[in-house]
């Protein structure tokens, strides 16, 4: 069940949203350079779903960089959502493994969708905000996410898109060098997307000079690489990354490293040689979908992310931070106080990260030679249960210190505005299991606040006042910063302004208490611990 929810089987891929469903419901066409759209408008807005942003990558355009749709005459039916990129919902891809599993959407997936506010039209040049999803970049779908409400709130123009997924998306291998976007054709076709929207955008009143790149978790990680990408250089104006600092050895792969290990993934389906390409070409998508990754990534073994040392990602993300070469634009950048407990959650679901044994097991699979000092420093006699250690690894590693480490870097030549999201009773629509102290502010949970609508783990109806106030006031931020690239609100009584990041007193608190400092994170987060990471 939870493979399915966190893939978006919850979420019927042919649905649309309330603007589709609403009373005034009635047609609405907007004229693109590839050909004519019809979507849906409504008081509620208006949304254009499933739009080709790229040809289908079948085929011959199997790991090849993603090519302009085909042009059309008629109006295009633009009402329901395109089908979701090729992933495998089997629960042990979510945690480190793989295998056959449900099946979820099709090679054929380039789509994004369009939501507008009711009075967007061309030339109201309204700021745009580009949502990239998350899931290890081997999960997830547009589908998942209603940006409606935010597109009304913030009076933008909210995009949402579709991009390859696993080996489809991310394969390197020997066959493919010199290929464009080897090791990261799924960025080259976030950038494809970036670029339809900057040449088609005002049509829908969106203003292409004013494009704010947003994501989460892998979706996070993405944006992260588009800052150091020289494909995007120009292509958005901003950036906000929540749970998904890019400075991490698992940001990227270096191109020997990917190489081999996508040699030995075609190994094992049975190509190898100078043909290999030709017959993994060959394959049906979903072999590659159930296939095993060969290589570590950002769940750490055996799971995919961009490689890096080739045309799309010149250097690893955190070494060109270091060293000034980024694309210079605002961010807004941060993490959840409990990330690790939903992946606590779901290593509980199998029952094997119980006892110390199995904790000390699963620390050394993703940490390797690192394992014995993170045990030191995080043993399980310290924590309530072996798996509240193994969440506190999760939250301090992966997420709390690699931010203030981005923080530090980025914050030198741009501003970068850092938060960190705290709420212990957020939201949790799965069932429950044994956790210390609940949920808290797991991985995934200010999603709901961002949007302010219902997604596979959490429902904003269930928000008390405090919460809903917290909703408001991020949804507000998110939105000014994309007008003007500075976070503002009107600020309820007691809270704090958000100071551009030059310290860690800079970064702000995001609770239903009020908007005030994040005390002490890197002590919380044992950050000097993990400074060498």
């Amino acid at each position: 069940m939870v493979a399915l929810l966190l893939g978006g089987c919850d979420l019927d891929p042919g649905r649309a949203d309330e603007v589709v469903r609403a009373d005034d419901a009635r047609p609405q066409v907007v004229a693109t350079s590839f050909g004519p759209v019809a979507g849906v408008a409504a008081g509620a807005g208006q949304v254009f779903l499933g739009i080709p942003y790229a040809a289908p990558p079948v085929g011959p355009l199997r790991w090849r960089a993603p090519r302009p749709p085909a042009p059309w005459s008629e109006p295009r039916p633009a009402a329901a959502l395109g089908p979701s990129c090729l992933q495998n919902l089997a629960l042990s891809a979510q945690v480190g493994g793989h295998g056959a599993g449900p099946m979820l959407g099709q090679e054929d997936c380039l789509t994004l969708n369009v939501y507008a506010p009711p009075d967007a039209a061309p030339g109201t040049a309204k700021p745009v905000m580009v949502w990239i999803h998350g899931g290890a970049f081997v999960l997830g779908t547009s589908g998942q996410y209603d940006p409606g409400g935010l597109a009304r709130r913030a009076d933008a123009v909210v995009v949402t898109l579709n991009y390859r997924l696993g080996a489809l998306g991310f394969l390197a291998h020997p066959g493919l060098r010199g290929a464009p976007g080897e090791g990261a054709f799924a960025l080259l076709d976030q950038q494809a997307a970036l670029r339809w929207i900057k040449a088609e955008i005002a049509r829908f009143g969106g203003d292409p000079r004013r494009v704010t790149l947003f994501g989460q978790s892998a979706g996070a990680w993405s944006v992260c690489s588009q800052l150091v990408s020289p494909g995007a250089q120009g292509l958005f104006s901003a950036a906000i990354l929540q749970s998904g600092a890019c400075v991490t050895p698992e940001a990227s792969l270096p191109v020997g490293i990917a190489e081999a290990g996508g040699a030995r993934m075609a190994e094992d389906l049975g190509c190898s040689g100078p043909d290999a390409m030709d017959c993994l070409r060959a394959l049906p998508a979903e072999t590659l979908a159930a296939a095993a990754s060969q290589r570590p990534g950002v769940t750490g073994p055996n799971s995919w992310s961009p490689t890096s040392g080739l045309d799309v990602l010149p250097r690893p993300p955190r070494a060109a931070f270091a060293a000034g070469r980024f694309n210079r634009v605002p961010v807004i950048d941060g993490t959840n106080r409990d990330e690790g407990r939903l992946f606590s959650y779901l290593r509980g679901l199998r029952a094997d990260l119980l006892t110390e044994a199995s904790y000390g097991e699963e620390i050394r699979r993703l940490f390797g030679p690192r394992a014995p000092g993170i045990l030191a420093e995080y043993p399980a006699a310290r924590f309530d249960s072996p798996r509240a250690a193994y969440a506190a690894v999760l939250t301090d590693g992966y997420f709390a210190c690699p931010a203030l480490d981005f923080d530090r870097l980025v914050g030198r030549a741009v501003p970068v505005y850092a938060y960190e999201f705290d709420d212990p009773d957020a939201p949790f629509s799965l069932p429950t299991l044994p956790f210390a102290s609940g949920p808290g502010s797991y991985h995934t949970a200010e999603i709901a606040y961002v949007f302010d609508r219902p997604w596979a783990l959490a429902d904003p109806s269930r928000f008390d006042e405090g919460q809903a106030r917290l909703s408001a006031a991020m949804q507000d931020l998110w939105g000014s910063f994309a007008r003007t690239g500075q976070p503002e609100t009107g600020r309820p009584e007691g809270s704090v302004p958000w100071r551009r990041f030059r310290g860690e007193g800079d970064v702000l608190r995001l609770s239903p208490e009020g908007l005030g400092a994040a005390a002490d994170m890197t002590e919380r987060h044992r950050c000097a611990f993990w400074g060498g990471r």
